[in-house]
C-alpha cells in the first residue's frame, strides 16, 4: 500500500527522539533554507514532530532561554 503524502505525514505523529547527530543535521539542514521539516526527517529518518521539537529547543538555546 503506497501512502500518500499527508497519510506519511500523520503516520510520523508521536514519533520517537532524534540522536545527538540528527539533531545538528536537522538544525543545518534548517538554517540552510533549502529544506522544509517533511524533507529532513524524510533523509534523517526520523518523525517530522521530532524535527520541529529539535528545531524549537534549538530556538530556545539561541534566544538564552535554555
Amino acid at each position: 500500500m503506497h501512502l500518500g503524502h499527508a497519510e506519511k505525514r500523520h503516520s510520523a505523529a508521536m514519533s520517537g527522539r532524534m540522536d545527538e547527530r540528527q539533531a545538528l543535521a536537522a538544525v543545518v539542514l534548517w538554517k540552510s533554507g533549502q529544506f522544509d521539516t517533511f524533507d529532513i526527517a524524510s533523509v534523517l529518518d526520523c518523525g517530522e514532530d521530532a524535527v520541529c521539537r529539535t528545531l524549537q529547543a534549538a530556538r530556545h538555546v539561541e534566544r538564552g532561554q535554555a
